[in-house]
């Protein structure tokens, strides 16, 4: 089953890694962790550290009926100043076929040095290497909705294409394209780097290290 991670839809990866190390806990659950040094935070299309390095990590627990928990940090800019964000989800993902699987979940963003926080659900499927995913965020109050598809390449190389759209409940919505390269070194490191377009802001660029524990 290919799952719909929450915080690599919303983070700085523009794509789910293919190079997963986990740990196996027993009763059917794997506990894994992630790390990332990015050049750039981008949350669909827009640099959240304002065009500069950003420090990310986070855990998945799985089980095997298809449930699954979370949480990922990173590191933003505020105004000039350097702050934390922290999401946790959870949600269940299952399998129709062989190639269709679906996924429901929520996450939750918290910004602990400002004391903000808004809930966001979601529900999507993977068809192949393709996937489609609505969220809406209840305190936003705004939709947004993403496709993505990744294309291997020569020497296992996994292009990673995506189009987002968000509609805001009371204003006109935009556009955002991604496009991004990523190479696994081995089951614990990954390079990547790539190009978001937004409809609404300047041309953005991400490259980094996501290691896997």
């Amino acid at each position: 089953m290919k799952k719909i991670v929450p915080h690599v839809v919303a983070a700085s990866v523009l794509a789910a890694s293919s190079s997963v190390a986990a740990i196996e806990l027993g009763a059917d659950t794997e506990l894994s962790f992630n790390a990332t040094l990015a050049s750039n935070y981008l949350f669909r299309g827009v640099s959240l550290s304002d065009d500069d390095f950003a420090v990310q990590g986070g855990a998945d627990l799985a089980h095997g009926s298809g449930l699954y928990a979370g949480i990922w940090a990173s590191t933003y800019d505020n105004g000039g100043d350097t702050e934390t964000e922290v999401d946790w989800w959870a949600g269940y993902g299952f399998d129709l076929s062989d190639s269709l699987s679906l996924d429901v979940g929520v996450t939750r963003y918290y910004y602990p040095s400002v004391g903000g926080h808004t809930t966001e659900w979601y529900a999507g499927a993977a068809i192949a290497d393709a996937t489609v995913t609505l969220f809406y965020d209840q305190h936003i109050e705004q939709w947004y909705f993403q496709g993505g598809y990744d294309f291997t390449l020569p020497a296992d190389v996994v292009l990673s294409a995506h189009v987002g759209y968000t509609e805001p409940d009371e204003a006109s919505g935009f556009y955002d394209l991604g496009l991004t390269a990523s190479y696994a070194i081995n089951d614990h490191i990954e390079v990547f780097g790539g190009a978001v377009y937004h409809e609404e802001e300047k041309d953005n660029y991400v490259a980094g290290v996501n290691f896997y524990f």
